[in-house]
């Protein structure tokens, strides 16, 4: 096999992250898929059918880094071979998975890049270092450097992409899967990066003697796939390719992308159950199942947001977070009842505190109205005995406003008097008509 099968330039390989969602056989619910952008970018020398095994095992181990679980003894992952089947759509032979597995063992990977002090670095390795096989199980190993790329980081999370697995088990051709992999992970840009000829050939694990003639390479590991691509009826994206020419000869290519909607048999991309939504690693699909038929949503919400503040409090300490084992032991000892009888104390506290404002509030609006309807009925009793001292005769009014005029204040008086020499009716005026009317409702006139 030809090396190197990557150049990362990057001071740190692990950048970028790519999340898939998948969507299995039939009966059976979706799971989550993750597997790195710069994995993806590794020269494909092995098989479709081992290529697929092994972006299955890359996800076990990011479910199981989640998890925080750990290794058996011997350093190995182990996953029952009925969910490689689940995956597969199909149960594997024994015979064929085998050598799968010792290929997946035997390809090299060659990966050079800068080390942390800006010093070139090689590092070698099989696409997975260990397994074995039981009649029911299948243990694996991937090598550290892939490790530290499925581990990724938070930011590397951030951009993570879409793939459905469905879609992409449905390709039969090796070419296919591989364009249509490569496309999805730019579907955000709607280009592949340039590749040069001999670089795409080398991409995709052409031997040096491997569609030599022009026209058959390009027919066979370019033209075709694509075709293949914008045919299949489940396919999320539309696929086309553009070379770069120098006369009649082609020196490069990369492709264009962008989604388009499937015309049948249609398998919708994930969409995480909402009570999810706040959960700071991806929680697979099995898992959110599984927590769902045992407690309530909003106890599923309780427990990440408790897991969260937790979280957050070992980061301020400055200690290492695993979100996915804190997750894991706050499901499993159920922190979200704990934090949602204290949430529902203090609803409770606020709705006695805003029950009882509201009380108060409805007391002193009741005493405003009260006492605004005493004012009114007041208001209303003395207009009616000024109206009806406007009914009587004029003698029996006068006689009246000499009695006013004799008890009122020095001030009114001379206010009676001023406008008496004016010919000016001053019981009209507020200065005098309102204590006049108090005055004839003493009186009796009512």
């Amino acid at each position: 096999m030809t090396c190197p099968l990557l150049i990362i330039q990057y001071k740190n390989p692990l950048q970028s992250l790519i999340k898939m969602a998948e969507k299995p056989m039939k009966n059976q619910k979706p799971v989550v898929l993750k597997t790195p952008q710069s994995i993806i970018h590794i020269k494909h020398t092995v098989s479709l059918r081992q290529y697929k095994y092994w972006v299955l095992l890359l996800r076990f181990y990011r479910e199981f880094f989640e998890l925080d679980e750990k290794p058996d003894d011997d350093g190995l992952y182990v996953v029952p071979l009925a969910k490689i089947s689940s995956y597969m759509g199909y149960e594997p032979m024994k015979t064929e998975l085998k050598s799968d597995f010792m290929a997946l063992r035997n390809e090299p990977i060659t990966i050079n890049y800068l080390d942390k002090d800006g010093k070139k670095a090689t590092h070698g390795m099989g696409f997975i270092s260990e397994w074995k096989i039981t009649s029911k199980t299948v243990a694996f190993k991937i090598p550290s450097f892939l490790e530290k790329v499925m581990r990724g980081d938070e930011e590397a999370a951030k951009i993570f992409q879409l793939l459905n697995w469905s879609i992409f088990n449905s390709f039969n051709g090796k070419y296919e899967a591989i364009i249509y992999k490569l496309c999805k992970d730019y579907i955000g840009v709607g280009r592949t990066p340039y590749m040069t000829i001999a670089e795409y050939r080398d991409y995709v694990g052409l031997k040096e003697n491997e569609y030599t003639e022009t026209r058959d390479f390009t027919k066979r590991c370019i033209s075709n796939p694509v075709i293949s691509i914008n045919k299949n009826e489940i396919s999320d994206i539309a696929v086309s390719v553009e070379f770069k020419r120098t006369g009649r000869k082609v020196e490069g290519l990369y492709f264009k992308a962008k989604e388009r909607k499937q015309t049948s048999l249609p398998f919708p991309e994930f969409e995480p159950h909402k009570a999810f939504a706040f959960a700071k690693v991806a929680i697979s699909i099995q898992d959110q199942n599984k927590y769902l038929e045992a407690v309530s949503p909003e106890e599923i919400e309780a427990t990440i947001q408790r897991a969260n503040e937790y979280g957050e409090s070992i980061k301020a300490k400055g200690q290492k977070v695993q979100m996915g084992g804190i997750y894991h032991k706050a499901f499993s000892e159920r922190w979200g009842v704990q934090y949602l009888e204290q949430h529902q104390a203090e609803q409770a506290a606020t709705k006695q505190a805003i029950d009882a404002k509201k009380q108060q509030d409805q007391l002193e609006q009741a005493k405003k109205t009260t006492a605004e309807q005493v004012t009114q009925d007041k208001k209303a009793m003395f207009q009616k005995a000024f109206n009806d001292f406007l009914l009587l005769p004029e003698n029996q009014q006068e006689k009246l406003k000499q009695a006013f005029f004799e008890q009122a204040d020095s001030a009114i008086q001379a206010k009676i008097n001023d406008a008496q020499r004016k010919q000016i009716d001053i019981f009209t005026s507020p200065l005098v008509s309102s204590p006049f009317k108090v005055f004839l409702l003493a009186r009796g006139l009512r």
